[in-house]
């Protein structure tokens, strides 16, 4: 089980939905109190119905984040909002939708220390957020691994996940736009190099010669690799647990340059994992994975170290 610690801010209730046609917008962007500090939904019915006709990439920052992560049900989500009333307005609408609609078991939220530009009251609020920040890391290695996301709330919060992550060593992703993918932070040590935190998979090592894993004839296949692929090429290679990789069309099914756990099992029982790589639409590629697991705990692992290692790329 893994523990996901993730920042919330309020781009569910004011994200202008550029992406969207007219009829398809939430309803309440125009509200005139959208802006204002206070609650604009009269119950959380209004929200959830809209949230269960949209894609969760385009919902809000927390669920575009969520999704590329793909967690388990099982899996524990923590929401730490602003102490305020939009941010623990946003907050229980997630964690509702997460639950209700998504099958998330665990969902708790929390408030954190609100933030504001105030010099004389900013640095003690981001203290005790550091300090709150580290108590619960602390708490939930006691149960498995934590991953933090640090892609909602304000710049200040997604500082000081980096800085804590960095100190315990615990891996911390968001969403970088320019490539639509999920990014993970270096570990800078002690001497100030740069050090990726990767959690290895440790699953069974493929007997197939690494020059043989990459098994993928783009131009065939109706698409053409994007300037990503070769560095990708060259992890998957490097991963012993990466038996072979080849072209599915299925793959594009997973978020744009990320990875998502095949829904099928190989005809062996070995797990699979799906990769979309996405340049453009004239340059894109998915591909199917297979592994050497056989077992959840081993799909989990093993596209828990994929993820990290694409993140650090992007």
């Amino acid at each position: 089980m893994q523990t996901i610690i993730m920042t919330v801010g309020t781009s569910l209730r004011t994200n202008p939905d550029r992406e969207l046609p007219n009829d398809k917008k939430r309803p309440w962007v125009n509200n005139k109190n959208k802006f204002e500090d206070q609650r604009i939904f009269d119950d959380l019915n209004e929200p959830l119905a809209w949230m269960q006709t949209t894609e969760l990439e385009l919902i809000s920052a927390e669920t575009n984040t969520f999704w590329r992560l793909d967690p388990a049900h099982e899996d524990r989500v923590l929401l730490l909002h602003s102490a305020t009333p939009s941010g623990q307005e946003c907050a229980e609408v997630l964690q509702a939708y997460f639950q209700n609609y998504l099958g998330q078991k665990y969902v708790d939220i929390e408030p954190i220390p609100n933030i504001n530009y105030d010099l004389d009251e900013s640095g003690s609020a981001l203290e005790q957020m550091a300090k709150l920040l580290r108590q619960r890391i602390q708490q939930a290695q006691n149960n498995g691994l934590v991953t933090l996301a640090a892609t909602g709330g304000f710049k200040a919060q997604t500082m000081v996940m980096g800085l804590v992550g960095n100190a315990l060593s615990v891996p911390v992703c968001y969403i970088h736009e320019a490539y639509k993918a999920l990014v993970y932070l270096p570990y800078i040590n002690t001497s100030g190099q740069p050090v990726p935190v990767t959690r290895p998979a440790n699953l069974p090592p493929s007997g197939r010669s690494r020059d043989q894993v990459i098994q993928v004839q783009a131009d065939k296949q109706g698409h053409h690799r994007p300037k990503s692929w070769k560095k990708v090429e060259k992890i998957l290679q490097s991963l012993p647990w990466v038996d072979l990789v080849r072209f599915d069309a299925q793959a594009f099914s997973a978020p744009k340059n990320g990875v998502k756990g095949a829904t099928r099992d190989l005809d062996d029982g070995r797990k699979a994992i799906w990769l979309h790589l996405h340049e453009s639409d004239q340059k894109h590629i998915a591909v199917l994975i297979e592994t050497t697991g056989h077992t959840p705990e081993h799909l989990n692992a093993a596209v828990t170290e994929l993820r990290e290692k694409l993140g650090q790329i992007f």
